[in-house]
């Protein structure tokens, strides 16, 4: 299992791969793999809309991150 941590200003619903998964500013646990990551929407108001990752070698401790800009 592999970790991603998704930053984000506020509190919103993460998807990977289309399907909810978790929130934002907390770890998530994840497949390894490539993956798609965006925020559930409305409003759509962050960019970029989506992000493409590729997850392994993670864990609790150091989950991979990504970055949403509120706009």
């Amino acid at each position: 299992m592999e970790y991603l941590l998704v930053n984000y200003p506020e509190d919103r619903e993460v998807l990977i791969d289309t399907i909810l998964q978790g929130r934002t500013n907390e770890a998530i646990e994840v497949e390894k793999g490539t993956h798609l990551i965006s925020l559930k929407s409305p409003p759509l108001n962050f960019r970029p809309k989506q992000k493409k990752i590729t997850l392994a070698g993670t864990s609790a401790l150091t989950p991979q991150e990504v970055t949403f800009a509120k706009t």
